[in-house]
Order: C-alpha cells, then sequence, then structure tokens
C-alpha cells in the first residue's frame, strides 16, 4: 500500500506543478498583451514627428562660415585675456616691426588682429 501511495503523492504533485505552469504561462500571455498594448498606445500619442521635417528647419541648423566666425570672435572678445596670453601675443607682434609699431599707438589687440587675424584664444 505504501507504494500506491507514494505513486498517487508523486502524481497530485505532478498535476498541481502543471496547473500552476498553466496558470503562469496564461498569465504571461496576459502580461505580453498588455504590455504590447501599451508600447502600440505610446507610439501612437507620442510627439515625435512622422515623415520627413521641412527644409526650412534644416535651413537654420547650419550658418555660413562668416558668420560662425563673427560669433564665435564676439564671444571671444567678451571675455578678459590673461597676462600670459596677452605676452604671448606681444612676442609675436615683435617679431613684425610693423605690428610692433602699431601696437606702440593701437594696443597690442588691434595690433595682433590687423597682422595676424582673430585672437586664438
Amino acid at each position: 500500500m505504501d507504494v500506491w501511495l507514494k505513486g498517487r503523492r508523486s502524481e497530485e504533485k505532478t498535476d498541481r506543478v502543471k496547473s500552476h505552469c498553466l496558470i503562469s504561462a496564461e498569465a504571461m500571455k496576459t502580461l505580453v498583451i498588455l504590455f504590447l498594448c501599451t508600447l502600440a498606445v505610446v507610439c501612437v500619442s507620442s510627439d515625435a514627428a512622422t515623415g520627413p521635417q521641412p527644409a526650412s528647419e534644416d535651413a537654420e541648423m547650419f550658418v555660413e562660415r562668416q558668420q560662425a566666425s563673427t560669433v564665435v570672435r564676439q564671444r571671444r572678445a567678451a571675455g578678459q585675456l590673461s597676462l600670459v596670453q596677452l605676452e604671448s601675443l606681444r612676442e609675436v607682434c615683435e617679431a613684425n616691426l610693423g605690428c610692433e609699431d602699431m601696437m606702440d599707438t593701437h594696443g597690442i589687440i588691434a595690433a595682433y588682429t590687423a597682422y595676424y587675424g582673430p585672437i586664438p584664444y
């Protein structure tokens, strides 16, 4: 009789495991369907534009080289140069007699800019 009870108990355990697995599989299917529905709602209701963007917005993203360098020069001019930077400009300008003369009359920044272009820092 012990053998029959052991066999019966193992069958009951197997039945419980199978029924538990079926519930888990059904719950998993429900979760997957719920997730896909949520994903579809998010995609449909998002503010992301579909299709090509107008050409006018692309044109505003890029500027001409001259216009960009003007903006960069204005930002550089807004900051103060350190003494080390001014000394570096002075050494470069002293190598050119015209720049050195202009440096004495108009200042180092004006002379360097006139002879060598925008200040590199």
